[in-house]
This record gives structure tokens, C-alpha cells and sequence, in this order.
């Protein structure tokens, strides 16, 4: 009777153990996969995805692992290769250690080349130090670097990602302008673009940009300096909520308040909208605008109508304490 007890005991033991192998065993992956993680994914999410993509065969197995070892706040973002027979612990460890073969990455418009080496730096594909030197330093390559979404692999060059970025940016360019940027037209094209920056950063909503683009050629015309506030936190290379009047005498050919004519350059990559603005401006008989506080603009055609206006909007905004535009 002790032996007939023993052995059903041994015999459910390894049914168990045999079942629990069937039910790990991971799939087999004919052709290798990628399988995307997006950033604020849960691990239900992931354990979802790696299902739905063969990777894994229960995602239950995956949930419980995850939590046992308290690993569920670890998992990584990123693009992920797996092919063949690759068992569980070895998919979560992937996971957890950010074995990615591809990294996604998003430049916001109006970034500048050290928000762009800000991001960079958070997903591991280079140091700030080294893309600021490449891109700033040694290209000046501000304003001609497309803010757009990128899929980068995991291990490649700071001069790969700037020339990707920059052939982005020539591409849309050209596009626009109608003709290839070349060495003759280039001054023109800087200039262009570095209208379209001053745009991107003045303008929150894209019906204002043309407007904007309008009153900034204008004062070119009439040689009055353009009084643009976010040249000025370009020359400070800090943020500020609000200017003093010292901030506004800054000494730097890119204080617009102090230079007549356009900075030396771009303050930021500017996106499609704010080119377009730069290439196709408005024509009105604005020649001032100031921020409502809201992120919409009031524009004025005389400078007395201009006072008035920051009168009523100044007090509560975080402008600038002396007259913007």
C-alpha cells in the first residue's frame, strides 16, 4: 500500500513537472521578430504584446514571474529581436537589462541641439557631450535637424544620427523651397531658417505662425530690430519664465534687442509648420505683438494700440517687465 502511494506520487510529480515544462515551453520563432515596447507600458501590456507576437506562449507565466522577483517596475522600452526558441526567463531578462536592437526616439519641435543631446543621453545612444561637440562645435548644425520620430539601432555613431536628422531636414527643406540647398543659395536658406526658429518659439498655434512671419520680414525691411524675446533666452542658454531689463541687454549677437537684423543662426530646430510660416509669410499691417498670456499672441498696428495692449494683457502674464516687440 506504501509503495502504491509513493509511486502515484511520483507519477503526479512528474505529470506536474511535464506539464509545467509544456506550458513554459517557449514557442518557436521561424523568422526572427521584433516586438516593440513602448514607453509607460505596464507589464500586463508587455506580457500582452509578447503573447499576441509568439514570443511567449501564456502571458500568466510571464506576469508571475515578473512580480515573484519584483522585476515589473524594470522592464524597458525599446525594440526588441527574438528568434527561434527563447526561453521565458531569457525574454524577461532581455527585458530587464534593455537588450534593445532599435531605440525610438521623438525630437519635439523648437528643440534645440542640447535638448537633443538631453534625449539622446536618456536612451544610451551617446553622451551630451559628444553630440553637442559634433552637431554644435563642429557643424553648427542648429535649426537643420529635423524634430520628427527616429529608429535608431542600439549601437551607432553620433555622426549617423546628426547626418539622419540633417538629411531629414534637407529633404522637407528642399521640398519647400523648390530647389537642392547648395553652397551659392546657402546664406539664404540659414536666414530663412533662422526666421522659421524665431517663429517656432514666439508661436504656439500654427494660424498665428504666418502672421508672426509677416511682422518679422517687415521689421527686416524697415531695419527695426525684431525685439524677440526667445533670441534673448537663446543668448542666456537658460530657461526663464519671465525677462528683467538686464536679461534684455545681454551681450550677444543673438540679443534681437540690442541687433538689428537676424541672430547669427537658428535659436532651435523648427518644425514643418514654422518653415512653411517662414516661406509663405503673411502680409498685414501688424508690426507688434504681444502674448496674451495664454499662449495666443495680440497683434497691433501702432505702437501706442501695442502699449495698450501690454497694459492689459502684461499684468498677467510672464512676460518680459520692458516692451516685447
Amino acid at each position: 500500500m506504501k509503495s502504491k502511494i509513493i509511486s502515484i506520487v511520483l507519477a503526479v510529480v512528474i505529470l506536474g513537472t511535464l506539464l509545467i515544462k509544456i506550458i513554459t515551453l517557449p514557442p518557436k520563432i521561424k523568422i526572427a521578430t521584433l516586438v516593440e515596447i513602448h514607453e509607460g507600458a505596464t507589464a500586463e501590456d508587455i506580457a500582452k504584446i509578447l503573447e499576441e507576437k509568439g514570443v511567449i506562449k501564456r502571458a500568466g507565466w510571464f506576469l508571475y514571474l515578473t512580480k515573484r522577483h519584483n522585476i515589473q517596475g524594470k522592464l524597458q522600452a525599446g525594440i526588441y529581436e527574438f528568434s527561434g526558441r527563447t526561453p521565458l526567463k531569457e525574454v524577461i531578462k532581455k527585458l530587464v537589462y534593455g537588450e534593445v536592437v532599435l531605440v525610438r526616439i521623438t525630437i519635439p519641435e523648437g528643440s534645440t541641439i542640447k535638448d537633443i543631446a538631453d534625449i539622446l543621453e536618456k536612451k544610451e545612444l551617446c553622451t551630451k557631450e559628444e553630440f553637442i561637440n559634433y552637431a554644435m562645435d563642429n557643424k553648427k548644425l542648429e535649426g537643420m535637424l529635423f524634430p520628427d520620430t527616429y529608429l535608431f539601432p542600439k549601437e551607432i555613431s553620433v555622426e549617423a544620427i546628426a547626418s539622419t536628422m540633417y538629411k531629414r531636414f534637407k529633404n522637407i527643406f528642399e521640398e519647400l523651397y523648390g530647389e537642392p540647398i547648395t553652397d551659392t543659395n546657402f546664406k539664404k536658406v540659414k536666414e530663412i531658417v533662422t526666421i522659421a526658429s524665431i517663429i517656432e518659439k514666439e508661436a504656439m498655434y500654427d494660424n498665428e505662425r504666418r502672421i508672426i512671419a509677416g511682422i518679422i520680414y517687415k521689421r527686416l525691411k524697415k531695419h527695426i530690430p525684431i525685439q524677440s524675446c526667445a533670441t534673448v533666452l537663446y543668448a542666456l542658454g537658460k530657461p526663464k519664465a519671465r525677462l528683467s531689463n538686464s536679461d534684455l541687454k545681454v551681450k550677444s549677437p543673438y540679443n534681437t534687442y540690442t541687433h538689428r537684423g537676424l541672430p547669427p543662426g537658428p535659436i532651435c530646430n523648427p518644425g514643418l509648420s514654422s518653415l512653411k510660416a517662414a516661406l509663405n509669410p503673411e502680409k498685414t499691417d501688424y508690426l507688434y505683438f504681444v502674448s496674451m498670456g495664454d499662449g495666443k499672441n495680440y497683434f497691433s498696428k501702432t505702437y501706442s494700440e501695442h502699449l495698450a495692449a501690454i497694459k492689459t494683457f502684461l499684468s498677467s502674464s510672464t512676460q518680459s517687465e520692458t516692451t516685447p516687440y
